[in-house]
């Protein structure tokens, strides 16, 4: 054994050491988890007032790739959860036609109540009033929408 030479004293400097890492270590595990536990409460706060709102919001990239929403925009469009708009809004495209993404988010802003076509699920075409703004720092396009008619 390594330890049988060493002093006495050094071995009990070495303990006193190590239960006083183990003591900081358990603070900051808990310090950690108050944290992670704050994060969580503040994402939920945040994904229930994005899915309590009277409005469809979505965040889409410039190509017109939807990065996330929340129900109500999902549910205009006819998708049953925002993942699912997502996974098949990001193949077949949310918008119209392609002229009408150009449009909706090339612009900067887009009046109070600016229509839009977008495609539902079903494949025919939806209008929605839209309000846009665009994300400089994370390079994409925020929309607000609400709906208004339908059109076959």
């Amino acid at each position: 054994m390594r330890d049988n030479h060493r002093p006495k004293q050094d071995l009990i400097h070495e303990v006193t050491g190590l239960r006083k890492q183990i003591v900081d270590l358990k603070e900051a595990m808990v310090a950690r988890r108050r944290v992670e536990d704050a994060l969580r409460e503040a994402e939920s706060r945040l994904r229930s007032l994005a899915d309590g709102a009277p409005v469809g919001l979505c965040l889409f990239r410039q190509d017109g790739t939807p990065l996330t929403s929340n129900v109500p925009f999902a549910r205009m469009l006819g998708y049953d959860s925002p993942a699912e708009l997502q996974r098949i809004g990001s193949v077949l495209g949310v918008f119209a036609t392609t002229e009408e993404q150009s449009r909706v988010l090339r612009e900067q802003r887009m009046g109070y109540g600016s229509g839009a076509f977008f495609r539902h699920k079903d494949g025919n075409r939806i209008c929605l009033r839209v309000m846009a703004a665009h994300c400089p720092e994370q390079e994409t396009v925020a929309l607000v929408t609400y709906h208004t008619s339908t059109e076959g």
